[in-house]
């Protein structure tokens, strides 16, 4: 009967640790990773008179920003990730801050305000690969502006999503990073 016993309440610890573990898993640490929150969103509005237009959760914390550069009139595609802030990681019972870090531009074309070598601020590396160049970077975004121009097919991708950024008038729009859309 002792062996029963021992073998149940194995099973009921072992449960109990796989329980755990998901819910570690799902919540993240304390030490600010990724999974501590939910996916964060990203909020559009306008730039000057913070007008709401739309809020768009995104998909594993990246995003892009595609659209047709004014000179050369070819495509250039801006990627973003969105991280915690670490300007206030001592606080734990305040919400972290979100931050966007741009990580690449990608482009077939130079063109006036392009990047043309590796020694542009915040660059990691700079490459021609596939016929389009490729500017990794590690560029902290603190205030995300995005001047549309319907002549310029400005999007903004996340996951499977595409949010057509030219069907508010050409403008300003503000995007910035949120916990949750309201």
């Amino acid at each position: 009967m002792k062996k029963v016993l021992s073998n149940k309440t194995g099973i009921v610890l072992l449960a109990a640790a796989v329980l755990q573990l998901a819910a570690c898993s799902a919540l993240g640490s304390a030490t600010g990773t990724p999974a501590e929150l939910p996916e964060p969103s990203l909020h559009i509005r306008d730039a000057r008179n913070g007008q709401h237009f739309a809020c768009v959760p995104v998909t594993e914390r990246r995003f892009e920003l595609s659209f047709i550069h004014s000179v050369s009139l070819t495509p250039v595609r801006d990627l973003y990730q969105i991280e915690n802030s670490t300007a206030d990681a001592g606080s734990e019972n305040r919400a972290r801050a979100l931050v966007i870090l741009q990580t690449a531009e990608h482009f077939i074309a130079h063109g006036q305000g392009l990047p043309s070598m590796a020694g542009e601020p915040d660059a990691t590396a700079f490459e021609h690969k596939n016929g389009e160049f490729i500017l990794q970077l590690q560029r902290p975004i603190p205030d995300l502006i995005v001047r549309t121009d319907h002549r310029f097919k400005n999007r903004l991708h996340t996951g499977y999503t595409t949010v057509n950024l030219n069907q508010w008038p050409n403008t300003g729009l503000r995007i910035e990073p949120v916990h949750h859309c309201e």
